[in-house]
């Protein structure tokens, strides 16, 4: 008796509360103007990309791509509509027939299974409000679903709704939980992996048993619905997912790089504040210069840094480097990496380490030589122990490495092949080291570069971002290029927001470049100061080391007509 009463007091309640709803429904529809309706947006992830088009990094608030309807299959719109709201096309934006059913049914299993609120209340709710459970929330619900209903399409509802609800994973929207998932675009969901995606967002955080068993519920549901038949259920059911593990960005070294292009690339594109506000929720593609042969290659080739000798007292791994590969035509960076591993040092040593390039930095004052002073590759110079005095300093007796000299006549090809202290020190004192000094600016060194005696022996600290620009012009015919890291940045809707171009200038004589060249190609040959560096085969390289004068770091820098690659190793403390 008792439970027969407390079941007519539900269905009095429930009638009261659809006759209130219908009221409050045609007051808000007849009274509420257009113009407060806010519009349907969404924050979109910001997506990065090599430059074979590869997805290179994500950077969001939420993980999402939006994609039209006409993009999703049907599968997927007839999934969703079954499992979250059958009647989808039949009602106005509030279903006081699915109402009534889900309180039915939530009475006869006296607990609640079934929710009343349609897919346009679902999206007010995404879209504008909170999920605190309050009547004025409610209220405000309902006013909103009615607006969504008056100015949208059902089609424009159901699509914002797809690119607006959590499939679990960090997946917002249908096309980004098909590439988490199962590694392929919304378009290409078979109906076995629809209803498994849509069965999710009632409940994301569900086990992968349970999630299976949705999967069955939206399925038979899409076979109750007419949706499919009785054979195409069949093998729905038995199809064996394959779930996808996600690459993209796997190896923390390209963090190096994305940061790279968002602190320094991007740096004047808006302020700080709009950089912000874009990158995280404008669904801008950023289209890099990244390689991704390249920087695999050059990520295995740092896997080989030598042995940790220490951990500082950061909990860094000691000694770290940093690396740069350009091409010297188009100024597009193809490799970087910034240390051992981004999870354990943020800090970009390619990028804004400054430290001393050794006898890296020695051919920038032999080709000033050869522009300022008419040497030429036979140019003589005798190294021997030599006493320089300088005005207001101790007197300066530079030596070759390990402390000896050569005791002989050399000429500028041997002086530079054999990496020279004493020659370079005597060229640069003949050159005039503040001329020197211009010369290494106008080839690319942005760092100032203080001009001495011992500026050809890397007194200076420069990055290696830098030291590769100013190779460019030994490898490109005397032409600079200035580093680029993105070919193109375009707004969610495609407008393109930035379009980079390559700038070159012509800063050196194309035949002391080749000069230069040829010289540095003997030190990779035998009796050169880099002999044991891997050569290519049949392809013109040319090089350069460099060592601290403390030899607690080391340079490595290597060309060919299309490629300039720069390699530093040592502590982060010297």
């Amino acid at each position: 008796m008792r439970s027969r009463i407390w079941r007519i007091f539900l269905v009095i309640l429930l009638v009261l509360g659809l006759a209130s709803t219908g009221f409050f429904g045609y007051f808000i529809y007849t009274v509420w103007g257009l113009e407060d309706m806010p519009e349907l947006t969404t924050p979109l992830a910001t997506h990065f990309y090599y430059a074979n088009g590869e997805l290179l990094a994500t950077r969001s608030l939420e993980n999402r791509v939006e994609i039209p309807l006409a993009e999703m299959p049907k599968y997927v719109r007839q999934a969703i509509i079954a499992i979250e709201d059958e009647r989808f096309y039949q009602h106005f934006g509030l279903d006081p027939i699915g109402i009534a059913r889900a309180v039915w049914v939530n009475l006869q299993k006296g607990k609640i299974t079934q929710g009343g609120s349609t897919i346009t209340q679902q999206l007010a709710r995404n879209l504008y409000l909170s999920h605190e459970r309050t009547f004025s929330r409610k209220f405000q619900e309902a006013a909103l679903t009615l607006q969504l209903e008056r100015l949208y399409t059902k089609d424009e509802i159901l699509e914002k709704f797809l690119n607006t609800i959590y499939f679990g994973r960090g997946a917002y929207g249908i096309e980004t939980a098909a590439q988490i998932y199962f590694g392929k675009n919304a378009r290409d969901l078979t109906l076995a992996e629809a209803a498994f995606l849509a069965g999710i967002p009632q409940r994301p955080s569900m086990s992968t048993e349970r999630a299976f068993q949705r999967q069955e519920v939206v399925l038979r549901q899409m076979a109750k619905l007419g949706y499919i038949n009785e054979g195409e259920l069949q093998e729905a059911l038995e199809e064996e997912l394959v779930f996808y593990q996600d690459s993209s960005e796997s190896n923390s070294q390209t963090r190096y790089f994305v940061d790279t292009v968002i602190y320094r690339e991007l740096a004047d594109l808006w302020s700080k504040d709009d950089k912000l506000d874009l990158l995280y929720q404008g669904g801008l593609k950023i289209y890099t210069t990244l390689d991704y042969g390249m920087q695999a290659a050059a990520e295995k080739a740092f896997e080989k840094l030598p042995d940790v000798a220490r951990i500082d007292e950061n909990g860094v791994r000691q000694p770290q480097g940093g690396l740069v590969a350009i091409d010297p035509a188009t100024g597009h960076v193809k490799a970087l990496i910034g240390g051992r591993d981004y999870k354990e040092t943020q800090f970009n040593r390619a990028v804004d380490a400054r430290r001393s390039p050794g006898s890296a930095f020695k051919p920038f004052v032999y080709a000033a030589a050869l522009e300022q002073q008419g040497y030429t590759a036979d140019t003589r110079i005798v190294c021997e122990p030599v006493t320089i005095n300088i005005p207001g300093a101790a007197p300066y007796e530079p030596k070759d490495y390990g402390g000896t000299f050569h005791n002989r006549v050399l000429t500028l090809r041997e002086a530079l092949a054999l990496s020279c202290n004493v020659a370079a020190i005597k060229t640069n004192i003949a050159v005039g080291p503040e001329q020197v000094a211009a010369f290494a600016a106008r080839m690319g060194i942005k760092s100032p570069l203080e001009p001495v005696v011992s500026l050809p022996l890397g007194s200076s600290d420069v990055t290696v971002l830098e030291m590769v620009a100013a190779y460019t012009p030994f490898a490109n015919k005397g032409i600079k290029v200035e580093p680029l890291l993105v070919t193109r940045v375009e707004d969610a809707k495609g407008n393109v927001l930035l379009e980079n171009k390559t700038e070159q200038e012509v800063v050196l004589d194309e035949g002391i470049a080749f000069i230069i060249t040829d010289v540095l190609r003997d030190v990779l040959r035998t009796g050169g100061t880099a002999t044991s560096t891997a050569v290519l085969k049949d392809r013109p390289a040319a090089g350069k080391t460099g060592t601290a004068q403390n030899e607690k770091s080391v340079y490595m820098i290597g060309y060919t007509p299309d490629l300039v690659a720069a390699v530093y190793v040592g502590d982060d403390d010297q």
